[in-house]
């Protein structure tokens, strides 16, 4: 690619991924690290400044994340191709390398969407459940119910009991985990954040009943005390080869730290 494209690529990789090191920038696009610091160079002089920060778990990273938004989706499209082509991706992994791109533009445009990173959150790389196409009608009525701020009425089904019960709720947020898309909203008769995980919603009625939501409400914030995950826990792995090649591509914790040991093993 040109030293345009290549600038441009590399503004994407780090809108959608946040922090990267050099060599991980070199490595995608298939240059050597030195010209990763002349590409920082050209976007400075066109006024896109590059941070870097040292470190174990430095790297490089955008300071501002709206300079390349893609103006000809809507929020709600991006949302919807975001769910298809991780869906897709899952079962068809020989067009990774097309539809990964695609989708690495379509997270940097979402990034820059204040209403999806406060309502709307991706916590797994893939959703890869069969049945979450066939929810797509409930999916609809709750964002078109969370858009226009009404109260809605489930027929829920608890995972734990089979019990069908009817709830009203007020939509605040939607989640991605696990494979599976939830409702992230309050409960009237629980007077509480609830998650509502689509494939056990049996009906969504729609009314004419507005509500407000707290201006301060941040799914960012709230997911970890919704129940998804547990308390962490701390992990200490010997790791030997041809394993330790595939765990050191990915990143697995915020905090994770690999360290080289010989015979290219690892200690995670």
């Amino acid at each position: 690619m040109s030293k345009l494209s290549n600038c441009f690529a590399m503004v994407q990789l780090l809108m959608a991924r946040n922090k990267m090191k050099i060599d991980e920038l070199a490595e995608e696009l298939e240059v050597k690290p030195r010209m990763i610091r002349q590409y920082k160079q050209e976007l400075e002089l066109a006024g896109i400044y590059i941070e870097s920060e040292r470190g174990a778990n430095g790297g490089y990273y955008l300071d501002k994340k709206s300079i390349f938004p893609i103006r000809n989706f809507h929020s709600e499209e991006i949302r919807q191709l975001q769910i298809a082509i991780q869906a897709y991706l899952s079962k068809q992994p020989e067009h990774d390398v097309t539809l990964r791109n695609a989708l690495e533009k379509i997270k940097a445009a979402q990034r820059d969407e204040q209403l999806s990173s406060k309502h709307f959150y991706f916590a797994n790389d893939y959703l890869i459940n069969n049945e979450v196409g066939d929810q797509s009608e409930h999916y609809q009525k709750l964002y078109k119910a969370f858009n226009q701020r009404k109260k809605v009425v489930l027929t829920y089904g608890a995972a734990s009991t089979n019990e069908v019960s009817t709830r009203t709720i007020q939509p605040y947020a939607f989640v991605v985990y696990d494979e599976n898309l939830y409702s992230v909203a309050y409960c009237e008769k629980k007077k509480a954040l609830r998650t509502f995980k689509l494939i056990r919603i049996h009906e969504v009625k729609e009314t004419f009943d507005h509500y407000e939501m707290p201006d301060a409400f941040d799914i960012r914030k709230q997911f970890p005390q919704l129940g998804f995950i547990k308390d962490p826990i701390k992990v200490d792995l010997i790791i030997e080869t041809p394993y330790s090649n595939q765990v050191k591509e990915s990143i697995y914790s915020n905090d994770q730290v690999i360290e080289e040991l010989p015979n290219n093993a690892i200690r995670f």
